[in-house]
């Protein structure tokens, strides 16, 4: 099991919470409760979905290993952490696409992709909020070392 059990539960619950949160605030949007046409409000689900998913990778990679320190250099865990919300960063932009293509023209509804440079700011904001995550792991977390520092020796 983990070094840092108590992290990886506060961990857990920080993914729920976050995911609750976007979730209420794309839904209150879609349902006009807060304006979809806030142009603001797709740069901030996209900072947080960019944390979410760099959480989550985190979390997900670490939860059952005990020194992540034997499994990954500090340099190959972020450009991991990055590249995996990048991926589905782009993921949700086909989704997006999708959506608009067969559903949101068809039926006159709101596109979710309205030209190329939105798609190029959801992307970026993915990469922002994912580097502020990875950021944040690396530097306070230590990995999910716990206790034990990127030097420290290993418990008998």
């Amino acid at each position: 099991m983990c070094n840092n059990v108590e992290m990886f539960g506060k961990t857990y619950l920080f993914l729920i919470a976050l995911l609750v949160l976007m979730l209420a605030i794309h839904a209150a949007a879609v349902g006009g409760l807060l304006g979809y046409g806030l142009w603001w409000l797709d740069i901030v689900l996209h900072f947080l979905g960019g944390i979410w998913l760099a959480v989550l990778a985190f979390w997900f990679l670490f939860e059952y290993k005990e020194f992540p320190s034997d499994f990954l250099p500090k340099w190959l865990l972020g450009l991991g952490l990055i590249s995996f919300v990048m991926l589905g960063g782009v993921f949700w932009e086909f989704f997006e696409f999708s959506w608009d293509y067969f559903i949101a023209r068809p039926y006159g509804a709101i596109l979710a992709q309205p030209d190329l440079a939105d798609t190029m700011s959801d992307l970026f904001f993915d990469f922002a909020g994912a580097v502020v995550a990875a950021a944040y792991f690396l530097r306070y977390y230590r990995f999910g070392y716990g206790e034990y520092g990127l030097n420290s020796e290993k418990p008998n």
